[in-house]
């Protein structure tokens, strides 16, 4: 059966897709509305969640006729190249992608038998890193630099195509909050060194630096928590970046300003 295609600025390609576990009819039907939409729209290739089935599943279409690709894993990768791609999410929109020259994958098949395949092919490499980009909940905006993707984005709306929330920016400001936290740090460091070999006495500067590093990760901490909101596609490994750079700033900065009370 026909199914409706994903298009940009339906959020359902952002959906990170499941392995298929069960090897039954109901993987056969997917297989077969994937196959069936693919001879309607006259496509060379689909990734299951470009008809809004969230599984681990691509097919493409080669001289042979369609190729099933079923949970798809790459576990090699060779050279880069930048290949010029356009895709059916973003309608009348080609960008140059940055993507692997040749890759190795491993998948099953309809039957659950595993397989192993070099595809040196640089239209066919990147056709599937393209498709295995949408199982993860992603599209090829996420690789190039904000203003190649704002212009993309532009031109989609110019069409008439708006998105309800923007994609999340691959340089963020809560970057300067970081940056500022490591200045500080260092600075410490070098007071700490100074008040050690008796120079002089920077205890005072020390735990001024220590109240701006609290006070730029509190700051950290709630920019962070606005851009998850504000942008659908990070992700819950993006927050525990987030958390993690907290720790690891707060106690540094902590244990400087402790070893500094000794002298």
């Amino acid at each position: 059966m026909v199914q409706e295609l994903v298009i940009y600025p339906d959020e359902r390609i952002l959906t990170p897709c499941g392995d298929v576990r069960s090897f039954n009819e109901k993987l056969i039907d997917v297989l077969e509305d994937m196959k069936d939409t693919m001879i309607a729209n006259d496509l060379t290739a689909l990734s299951a969640i470009q008809i809004a089935f969230p599984y681990n599943i691509i097919i493409i279409k080669d001289d042979n006729g369609f190729k099933e690709y079923i949970n798809p894993r790459m576990i090699k990768t060779d050279g880069k190249v930048e290949v010029l791609e356009k895709t059916l999410y973003y309608p009348n929109i080609e960008i140059s992608i940055p993507r692997y020259e040749t890759i190795n994958i491993v998948y099953e098949d309809r039957n659950g038998n595993v397989h192993y395949e070099e595809i040196n092919d640089i239209q066919k490499s990147s056709t599937m890193q393209r498709k295995l980009d949408y199982l993860f909940g992603g599209t090829f905006l996420a690789k190039v630099p904000k203003f190649a993707s704002d212009s993309a984005i532009k031109a989609l709306a110019s069409g008439g195509l708006i998105a309800t929330e923007e994609i999340c920016p691959l340089f963020s400001r809560k970057d300067y909050f970081v940056s500022f936290t490591d200045k500080v740090l260092f600075f410490m460091v070098i007071a700490l060194g100074i008040t050690v070999i008796k120079y002089s006495d920077l205890k005072p500067w020390i735990s001024i630096g220590f109240s701006s590093v609290v006070l730029l990760m509190i700051g950290f901490f709630f920019y962070a928590q606005y851009e998850a909101k504000k942008y659908k596609q990070c992700t819950s490994c993006q927050i525990g970046n987030n958390i993690g750079v907290i720790v690891k700033r707060l106690s540094l900065g902590l244990i400087i300003f402790a070893i500094s009370r000794f002298f």
